[in-house]
């Protein structure tokens, strides 16, 4: 029995926030919070030690916003949901989720996004071997410049926060910035020559703020007045199209306007900056509210998630599609595999290549030493 079940009737749902180093939100947060739930629900900084398997973390929802950095957060809050709690985000898809499958996803959903192509690793892992990269052929560059087109953004698969991001204006840019990436998976990405840059801070999926945003000076504009009802409207659908596709309750989506048109540029922001200082303070009075009454509510209805996971459906008794076996069954198989016969095959040399990776800059494939 967890300690989830073993709680006293009628005590307060817990929320437990992780946080990194921002000062702004979490207190702001926690306060609205607290004077939300008017002693039916209660928030404070969760406090993490040495998780034990199957053990409750004792709260009901846990904000994450740190466990991209912290990594020991990552199989905490997966444990969490095992037993119980709602944690936003989703641990599970933050961890598998990257650049390119959204992108690939969102556009069969009707969302415009930029042309993007993933690129093999410069560098070879080093515990690979020449053979154990013979899938991979080799880059037709041409082919994918003429397909991007430049300029264009060059930048890692699942990356975030501005990091090892280059907008490149040629080939030779391309190149000088690509053998500086060693052994990360990155995308190129068409350039949106835009009109209007906006993004979107959301909260539990379906509310949306739309803020004016100026990318070159990585700043939010205070402007209630910056495009057209009708513009408006389809950036808020894409927003909710995207969340409730990647499940996320908190993030920002951001969108490129080219001749009214809206493109998806970056949206895979689980821990979206909600800075006093950053989102200037008409803004961070939406966010804190926002996060705070959808916390409460979450608490209040006592949600869960991940129902959708096949180990989620077997540990409620929903599912078991594994039948139990008995000792004469598993005697049968095991009698039958003993008398197989043992096929013949043939072996043969390895396709011995070097690993097709970057290369040179021109492409081309080093040559054997």
């Amino acid at each position: 029995m967890t300690e989830k079940a073993k709680r006293i009737p009628g005590a307060p749902k817990k929320v437990g926030l992780l946080v990194g180093w921002e000062d702004t939100f979490p207190q702001a947060f926690i306060k609205r919070v607290n004077e939300k739930g008017e002693g039916k629900v209660v928030a404070e900084f969760a406090k993490v030690h040495a998780p034990k398997m199957g053990e409750d973390t004792g709260y009901d929802v846990l904000v994450d916003r740190i466990s991209h950095e912290i990594e020991i957060y990552k199989p905490y809050l997966k444990n969490a949901v095992v037993n119980g709690s709602y944690v936003i985000n989703d641990p599970f898809w933050w961890i598998s989720d990257d650049k390119f499958f959204d992108n690939s996803m969102i556009e069969r959903l009707g969302v415009a996004v930029p042309k993007t192509v993933v690129l093999p690793p410069v560098q070879a892992n080093p515990s690979t071997r020449p053979e154990s990269h013979r899938n991979l052929m080799l880059s037709k560059w041409k082919e994918i410049f003429d397909y991007i087109k430049f300029p264009a953004f060059l930048k890692p698969y699942d990356g975030g926060g501005w990091k090892n991001v280059y907008k490149v204006n040629s080939p030779e840019e391309f190149f000088h910035y690509y053998h500086q990436t060693g052994r990360l998976i990155m995308v190129l990405q068409e350039f949106i020559d835009f009109d209007l840059y906006i993004r979107c801070i959301t909260v539990g999926k379906d509310n949306i703020m739309p803020i004016k945003y100026d990318p070159k000076n990585r700043c939010y504009v205070l402007d209630h007045n910056f495009m057209s009802a009708e513009l408006g409207a389809k950036v808020v659908r894409d927003a909710r199209v995207i969340n409730h596709a990647l499940g996320y309750d908190m993030n920002s989506v951001e969108f490129a306007v080219r001749d009214g048109i809206p493109y998806a540029i970056d949206f895979m922001n689980p821990a979206p900056d909600m800075d006093y200082y950053s989102i200037t303070p008409h803004y961070f009075q939406w966010v804190v509210e926002a996060m705070s009454d959808f916390v409460v509510k979450v608490a209040t209805e006592d949600r869960k998630m991940a129902e959708h996971y096949p180990w989620a459906k077997m540990l409620k008794g929903l599912s078991t599609p594994v039948p139990e076996m008995t000792a004469a069954q598993f005697a049968e198989a095991d009698a039958k595999t003993a008398k197989a016969e043992k096929p013949a095959v043939e072996t043969g040399a390895a396709d011995a290549r070097e690993p097709v990776l970057a290369g040179k800059a021109n492409g081309k494939k080093s040559k054997k030493k």
